[in-house]
C-alpha cells in the first residue's frame, strides 16, 4: 500500500485514489473503517496517519493510538480466521469451500480441532 500527503489540496492519498482530506482525519472510525478494507496494510496506516497529522498541525493523542491498536488486532483476528479457515478448506474439506451459515461461526479453536485432529466437517 502506497500513500502520500499532499498539501497543496491537503488530504492524505491512500493508493493514489482513496484521499481523506486532513479536516476529516481526526474522526474517531477511520482505523476501524479502513482495517476493514483488504488493500489497506494496518503496519503502514500508522505512519500515513501520522505524517497526516503532522502535515495537517493536529495533536496526537492517547486515543489516536488506542483506535488505531484496536483496529489493528481486529484486523489480525480476521486475517487469522480467514487464513485457518482456508486450511481447514483445503485439509479437511477436500479444497471445496464450504460456505454454510453454521461455517461462518466457526471459531478459530474450531477450525484449529479439526485439524489437529484431521477431522472431517460435520456439513459435510
Amino acid at each position: 500500500m502506497k500513500w502520500e500527503i499532499d498539501t497543496k489540496t491537503k488530504h492524505l492519498s491512500l493508493n493514489g485514489n482513496y484521499h481523506i482530506s486532513f479536516d476529516r482525519l481526526t474522526e474517531d472510525d477511520w482505523f476501524r473503517h479502513l482495517s476493514e478494507k483488504n488493500w489497506v496494510d494496518m503496519k503502514k496506516i500508522l505512519p500515513a496517519f501520522v505524517a497526516a497529522y503532522d502535515a495537517a498541525g493536529l495533536k496526537l493523542d492517547k486515543d489516536f493510538f488506542a483506535r488505531y491498536k484496536e483496529a489493528f488486532f481486529n484486523r489480525s483476528e480476521d486475517d487469522f480466521r480467514r487464513s485457518l479457515s482456508g486450511v481447514w478448506n483445503e485439509k479437511c474439506n477436500g479444497g471445496v469451500i464450504l460456505m454454510s451459515v453454521s461455517n461462518l461461526f466457526r471459531t478459530p479453536d474450531d477450525f484449529i480441532n479439526d485439524l489437529i485432529s484431521h477431522k472431517e466437517p460435520v456439513d459435510a
